[in-house]
């Protein structure tokens, strides 16, 4: 009896399996969610990313000294990697302008008699504003002036000394020598594109699933529902699980990103969060009325995933309902497993604990749905 089960079972798997490939290729709606839309956005989203880092952002210097200080203040930092200095012919006027506008990140601001009051010793004040709407790029092009203005400082400083025939006393020799743990690299693709490829992975996954479920009513009249629809399932489940391996592996071969842990832990931790993912869309298409409805409550529970990931927040800085919000979601939890092993060797223990932690998604779904789910599949709606 057990056996004759078991080989019901597989054959509605299989049968359920060969039929959901067979019309996954024939609909051109699942090649887009499948692959060709996440490929278009992740090519959209690495674009924004190709340079790695802020480099050379434009930034417009209003000289008001035209004196030796002033344009030696102007070349350095124009050296620098983070601003591309430009002087318009329009003076402060033109420069607030184009800050206002969005044209430049940065102005900076020289006073009249800046090397003369420097030498006479009266400390002349330099200005660097910058467009704080910018976010981290407006902040990014000062980069370099602080540590410019303090080497300006000490070598007028001596230079002042000499000219009043007084000597420099000793100073102490403090030295400052900090760093960071686990620090990845000045490259956004070691955070935010990675992230964001993880992210997006979980909107089509959930927007797939409510897709095909809305148009699963026959499999109500199979003799097993439960490995029918696990049959139906499983073809996205391995197509997600590679999408999501191969956009990683273009960040190592195109964007130049680099691997420290075992790519086999990665895989791993993918199949099962795309599990998780796919929980999602079958809990919003049960206990909602409507398709409609499912997407809309998709955009929200997604929204929030981002939010409360770590990605925008640190965890850590968090109160703690929007702690227990964050461990409610999968994404934080694949997140930091893969940022583990994207970043530093990492024991296998670990992965498979939030392998298992993933895998409790699917099987508490599978509990709440059970019953549910074949009644709302046999609700009458009306899908486009």
């Amino acid at each position: 009896m057990a056996m004759e089960g078991l080989r019901t079972g597989w054959r509605c798997f299989s049968l359920a399996f060969r039929r959901e490939i067979r019309a996954a290729f024939r609909k051109p709606v699942f090649h887009w969610l499948g692959w060709i839309f996440p490929l278009l956005l992740f090519g959209l989203i690495g674009s924004n990313f190709s340079e790695g880092t802020l480099l050379d952002l434009p930034v417009s210097v209003v000289d008001n000294d035209h004196s030796n200080l002033s344009r030696q203040l102007i070349r350095k930092l124009d050296a620098g990697s983070h601003a591309r200095i430009t002087q318009h012919a329009g003076g402060l006027e033109e420069a607030q302008s184009r800050l206002r506008n969005a044209l430049d990140y940065g102005m900076v601001y020289i006073p009249p008699d800046f090397e003369s009051d420097a030498l006479a010793g009266r400390q002349p004040q330099v200005v660097f504003y910058y467009n704080a709407l910018f976010y981290g790029a407006g902040l990014y092009s000062t980069q370099d002036f602080s540590g410019l203005i303090s080497d300006l400082n000490s070598n007028y400083r001596s230079i002042i000394a000499a000219s009043i025939g007084k000597t420099l006393p000793a100073l102490a020799q403090v030295s400052l020598s900090y760093d960071s743990l686990f620090n990845a690299s000045g490259s956004y693709v070691y955070y935010q594109q990675f992230a964001a490829t993880i992210h997006l992975i979980q909107l089509f996954v959930v927007t797939c699933m409510i897709y095909v479920l809305a148009r699963s009513k026959p499999l109500i009249y199979s003799s097993s529902f439960s490995m029918s629809l696990l049959g139906k399932l499983a073809p996205y489940t391995l197509c997600y699980t590679t999408l999501l391996m191969a956009e990683l592996a273009l960040l190592v071969w195109i964007f130049d990103a680099r691997v420290v842990g075992n790519p086999i832990y990665m895989l791993l931790v993918g199949f099962f969060y795309v599990m998780a993912a796919q929980s999602l869309g079958i809990l919003l298409f049960t206990f909602t009325g409507s398709a409609i409805t499912a997407y809309t409550m998709m955009g929200i529970m997604v929204s929030i995933a981002l939010t409360f990931s770590g990605t925008v927040v640190p965890e850590l800085s968090m109160s703690l309902p929007a702690q227990i919000i964050s461990n409610l979601e999968p994404l934080t939890h694949a997140l930091y497993a893969m940022f583990d092993i994207f970043l530093r060797q990492v024991p296998v223990r670990p992965v498979f604990s939030v392998c298992a932690l993933l895998l409790v998604y699917p099987l508490v779904t599978g509990l709440l749905v059970c019953r549910r789910l074949p009644a709302r599949l046999r609700k009458q709606e009306v899908v486009l």
